[in-house]
């Protein structure tokens, strides 16, 4: 189902996006990066607590393995964002008060709506952001020099990352949704994700 989902959305512009291809050529302000960091965190806080909702109504099976995979991965993922965060002076305080804005908003509301009512529907839903990283961040490693930027392509595309993507695909795999309300479903993440990362870019106009 996935590659199929792939084909009829937005993911080649998703995963092509401005913001990366700059990243890789090095020419993303530090500025627009900042911004997008703490969007992030507040993003990761929203999305994981609709996975634990959703994760209730899902197969036993599929729960265990994917939020087993999310925990033992956790540490590097931590470990790279306190690196981030230190050289940025992001604090959590500065995390806390800063507000969602509304492309944010608005996509982890899409994610609540569906961890509510659908285990199937919300794995669609939160698939976008799980493979969708990966895949971006294979396409620009090796090319990023910036130390800051190479930390953050590192850890989406490392091996622990991928433990995470190869359970959520797993199990997207056994979900059986009509495929048009799934590609609905699909490419309002899709496009989210774009205008996350347009959102940020806005910071360096």
């Amino acid at each position: 189902m996935l590659e199929e989902l792939k084909r009829n959305s937005n993911w080649e512009e998703y995963i092509n996006h401005k913001f990366l291809q700059m990243m890789a050529e090095n020419s993303l302000s530090r500025s627009v990066f900042r911004y997008y960091l703490i969007q992030d965190a507040k993003y990761v806080e929203e999305m994981l607590r609709a996975l634990f909702r959703a994760s209730a109504l899902a197969p036993l099976e599929d729960a265990i393995n994917i939020l087993t995979q999310i925990l033992l991965t956790r540490d590097k993922g931590l470990e790279t964002n306190q690196y981030l965060y230190k050289s940025l002076g992001i604090t959590k305080e500065e995390i806390m008060k800063s507000k969602m804005n509304d492309v944010n908003y608005a996509y982890t509301r899409h994610l609540n709506y569906w961890a509510e009512r659908s285990w199937e529907k919300f794995l669609i839903a939160w698939t976008p952001c799980m493979v969708g990283y990966y895949e971006a961040s294979k396409r620009i490693e090796g090319k990023v020099k910036d130390e800051l930027y190479k930390a953050w392509v590192s850890f989406y595309a490392s091996n622990e990352y991928k433990k995470r993507v190869d359970a959520i695909v797993s199990s997207l795999e056994k979900v059986n949704v009509d495929f048009d309300e799934a590609l609905e479903i699909f490419n309002r993440s899709v496009n989210y994700e774009i205008a996350f990362w347009d959102e940020a870019l806005k910071q360096g106009i």
